[in-house]
Order: C-alpha cells, then structure tokens, then sequence
C-alpha cells in the first residue's frame, strides 16, 4: 500500500536529520543537535528522530527535549507533552516545566504544576525553589512566598545567596517591603544584585527616597545598578533627576540609552527625545526594536515626519524584524502626521495585527476628519474577529463627530455597553458632547452632561462653550457657571471662552463678573499655546505673542500680507470668533 504525500514528507524529514544521528548517538551528540534548532520546525524533526532511535526513553535526554520547546522555542504545549510521556520525571524534569510556564508568563500553572511536584513526592532543588519564587513573586502572592520561605528554612537552603535574593525579590514585588528590608539587612555577603534588587523593588514599591539611600550606599555598582536608577526616576516622571543620574553613567548599554529616551517620549518631552536619540546614534550605538518604537511615538508627538521617514529606511536598511510593536508604532507615526495614505500602506503589509495596531490606524483615520473610511476599518476590524476596547470607540465615535451623525454616534455610543460590555468613560461622554454641539444640539448636549454616571471635565465643558460660541447660544445658565468655577484650578481658558461669549452679545455685566471670578481663582494662562513645523529635521516652535521669537518681524510681515491679501478677497471676520483681550 502505497504511503500517502503527507506521510512520504514526513519521512524526507525525518531520513534528512538521521544523517546527523543513529541509534548509538550520544548524549553530547544530542545536545549538540537540540542546540543546532532554529525553530519548533527544526525541534520536531529532531524530536522524531529521538523516538526513532529510542532516546527519548532517557529521562535526562527527554527532559532536555522539554526544555528546548518550553525555553528555547517558547512552545509550552509541545514541551507539556514530551513531560507527560517521562516514566519517571525527576527533579530536574519537575522544575524545566515550571521554568517554562514562567517563560509563557504563566505563573498560576507553574505553581500548580509546583504543587503537583509535591504531591508525586518529587524533591525540590535549589532551582526548583529558585523558579517558585519568582512565581510567587509575579503573583504578588505574600502568604504563599511565606510558605515557601518556611520550607527552605526547614531544609536549609536560605544560606545560598541566590536564594535570599530571590526572597527579597518576592517579598518587594508581594509589596513587603518590611520583610526584604529584614532579610537584607540579615544577609551578611550581600552581592551587587541583592542591592539593585532592593532598588528595583524600592521603587517598585513606590519609596523613591529608600531607593536613592541604598544606590549611595552601594559598596559597588555595575551598569545594572545604573540602568535601575535611571529607569526607577523615569517611572515617577522624575525626568531631569534621571538625566543627571544617566550623565553620570561610566558605561551606557543599549538598556541606559532606551531608558532615558523611553522616559522623555513618557513625558510629553519628544524633542528632547529625539536630540538623545541623535546621540546615541553619534556614540556608535545601533538602536534595537524597543528603541526605535520610542523614538517613532516621539516623532508622531511633535509631527517630526522627515524623522519618522529616516526611521523607516533605517528600519528597511538593517533589516529589522517585522516586530508587531514596532509596525503599529509607525503605522501611528505615519497617521498622526497626515500622511494617512502611507500608514495604510504599512497598515495593510503586516502580516500580523493586534488590537493596538486597528486602534492606531482609526484614531488616525479619525483625528484627520476620514470618518468615513474610520467606520468602514471599523466593520473590517469586526469582521477578523478583534474585539474593541474603549481607544476604539473614542476613534470611532470621533469619526462619527467628523462626519457630522448624531444617529450614528449614538448607535455606537450605545453599542459600547449592549455589545461588547464596555462602560463608557468621561472621554466617551466627551465625544458624544462634541457631535451633539457640531449640530448646535446645545440643550441636548446639556442634558446629556447633566445626566453623566461621573464629574464632566473640562474637555467637555470646553466644547460646549465652544459650540454655545459658534452658534451664538448665550444662555448658559447658572448651573454651567458654577460646575466650571470649580474647575478653574484646572484650566482657566473656560473662564476666558465665557467671557468671550458674553462679550460678544454685549453682556458686560457677565463680562465683569468672569473677569471678577479669574481674579478671586488667581487664574492665569501658564503655558501659552504655541505651533510648530519640521524644516530640514529641526522642530521649529512659535509660541503666541512669542516676540522674542528671533524671526518675530518676519514673522509678523507675513502675517500682515495674509491679511491684506484676505480683506481683498472679501473675507469679514465674524466677531463671534474674534477673542477679547482679558487682563486681570
């Protein structure tokens, strides 16, 4: 009986790695071979020849298959099946499962899989322990690293300072920072990594100063100790502290580098991002995929394109991996600076999308008035199976908003919560604020803040007062006066937007009283409102009112033949969109 293509394929497979092995093949011959894999493909075959030849019967040399699928190939179902096929797993079998469920960032089947150890009557080791911990630690589970840290009491084990370093490691990610303060204190040869250990946790745990005592006290640091300084600041948005610490850095690695720019894109600081990314790149240092993605979420911030697009031949040229992270930065890049056509391009060359990467494309599509085609990616992203979340529908609601449908709004508005189970935030409200107000639905877009299950923000009373202003709607009334007087703290420019309105209809007494009010809150415009434009890979920024501006009379002397060149053409400037000049 003639042999079937798919079986006659599975045997070239299997003959092409028996060149490599017979049935006499050492162990060492084995490693070597394991080792050689690239793939789960490559894996397979070389597991089959193991079955073959009758090596897969040894318990260490089955136990070294499960560990190249669960560790080097991250497959953790293929390794799952190779365990269960052991007679007689030991230890060391035991523990490489548990290894490679944390791998998977499955800590809940590793300690269960811990638990089933304990029952077969299976030993720990050190490692086992080791892996146990860190599970433990993943879980932020308290009372169980407790147990565990009573055992190795029991059995003798809290001398070996890699296991105290693991102890402390889960006492500070359970939040104990008590219990690893004791435990360090108890160590008495502690190594660099305990120390950085109890930095990383400090911060972890949120206590910034402990952090920086124990950084000072350090009997020596490696880069390691560096990087958890610089990136332990970062994370409370202590920017320029974390600059000062990475000045001071005797060696940088790629971590150092993608920490710091990592921290300025985190915090609205893009250009300053862009300027370190220059010189790392002057430093000689080749950016990985982390820091590339950085550095492109800086571009979309400042609608840095020319850079964005130096970063994309950059990315072609050295043959970056289609890293799905990456893509979907770009794809964002590309959209926030308009050039919509080309992040469809990008969008639709990954071969792999997640939700990230849909969000990105319509939030684009939106931002840029496509509603049309917003909605439409919308069904498409339906129709693969890819479930929003609530970025999607602010997306989609504002290409509802661009569109100018108020039914369509509200049918995605309610679909948010019938359909796919998502409670609608404050920016959802906002959203459907801003299509009510486009149409000058002013007393139902009332009513709808009135009714909302939260405190509106500013957001939302900006753009009513904003529609109140475009379609001459002065009777705000008292309620709206006193809901934004409470919210002056965080933003004055409501106060000024209210004033403007009264001022249009020549309500000055309203007038007085918003200028009356701004003095009372202290209200001032801190940050004026500025724009900014790429030339030749410089961000330029022009600040209102900016006469220091060192181009300020050029500048000025466009503007003027703007105007002139307007008037000639007819244009009237209606007073309801021309701002009063408030001093207080």
């Amino acid at each position: 009986m003639p042999h079937s293509p798919l079986f006659s394929s599975f045997w070239r497979q299997i003959t092409t790695v028996t060149t490599k092995f017979n049935s006499k093949s050492s162990y060492h011959q084995t490693l070597s071979a394991l080792r050689s894999c690239k793939s789960t493909e490559d894996l397979k075959k070389t597991h089959a020849q193991l079955i073959i030849t009758g090596q897969i019967k040894d318990t260490l040399t089955a136990t070294k298959m499960v560990e190249s699928y669960a560790v080097s190939a991250r497959n953790i179902d293929y390794a799952f099946w190779v365990f269960v096929g052991i007679d007689s797993p030991d230890s060391y079998s035991w523990t490489t499962m548990i290894r490679g469920f944390l791998e998977a960032k499955n800590p809940e089947n590793a300690l269960e899989f811990y638990g089933l150890m304990r029952h077969r009557g299976v030993e720990s080791n050190k490692f086992t322990f080791l892996f146990v911990l860190k599970a433990y630690g993943l879980r932020s589970s308290y009372q169980g690293g407790r147990i565990v840290h009573g055992k190795l009491v029991k059995v003798g084990f809290c001398s070996d300072l890699f296991i105290r370093n693991a102890l402390i490691h889960m006492y500070l990610k359970s939040g104990s920072i008590g219990d690893a303060y004791i435990l360090f204190d108890e160590t008495p040869n502690t190594n660099v990594v305990t120390w950085n250990t109890m930095i990383v946790g400090c911060f972890g745990c949120g206590d910034t100063d402990r952090a920086r005592r124990l950084f000072d006290e350090m009997p020596e640091r490696n880069i390691g100790s560096w990087n958890a300084i610089v990136r332990g600041y970062s994370m409370f948005g202590h920017v320029d502290i974390a600059r000062s610490l990475f000045d001071l850095m005797p060696e940088r690695d790629l971590v150092s580098w993608g920490s710091m720019i990592s921290a300025y894109v985190q915090n609205g600081r893009a250009a300053e991002a862009l300027e370190l990314f220059k010189e790392m790149m002057l430093a000689g240092v080749s950016p990985d995929n982390i820091i590339i993605t950085s550095i492109l979420s800086a571009c979309a911030q400042m609608g840095a394109l020319e850079m964005g697009k130096w970063i994309h031949a950059y990315m072609k040229k050295n043959k970056l991996r289609n890293d799905i992270f990456l893509y979907t930065a770009l794809v964002d890049m590309y959209a926030k600076c308009g050039c919509i056509g080309t992040a469809f391009e990008v969008f639709n060359s990954m071969p792999q999308k997640n939700l990230c990467s849909w969000n990105a494309m319509l939030s684009g599509l939106a931002i840029h008035g496509h509603g049309f085609a917003a909605l439409e990616l919308f069904k498409k992203m339906e129709s693969a199976g890819v479930g929003p979340n609530d970025i999607t529908f602010v997306a989609v609601l504002s290409a509802c908003s661009h569109i100018g449908s108020v039914e369509e709004g509200w049918k995605k508005f309610n679909q948010m919560d019938k359909e796919f189970n998502i409670t609608p935030k404050v920016e959802h409200y906002g959203c459907m604020v801003d299509i009510l107000c486009r149409q000058g639905l002013i007393s139902e877009a009332k009513e709808l803040i009135r009714t909302m299950p939260m405190v509106p923000n500013v957001v939302i009373w900006g753009a009513l007062l904003n529609a109140c202003k475009v379609h001459g709607y002065t009777d705000i009334g008292e309620d709206v006066v006193g809901s934004i007087r409470k919210l002056v703290s965080e933003d004055g420019g409501c106060l000024v937007l209210l004033s403007n309105i009264f001022a249009a209809k020549n309500q000055w007494s309203e007038v007085e009283k918003m200028r009356t009010m701004m003095k009372e809150m202290g209200t001032e415009k801190k940050i004026p409102g500025y724009s900014s434009i790429e030339l030749d890979n410089v961000i330029h920024e022009f600040f209102a009112e900016d006469r220091l501006h060192g181009k300020w009379s050029e500048i000025s002397a466009v503007i003027e033949r703007l105007n002139t060149h307007l008037e000639v053409e007819g244009y009237e400037v209606n007073p309801l969109f021309a701002l009063y000049s408030i001093e207080y």
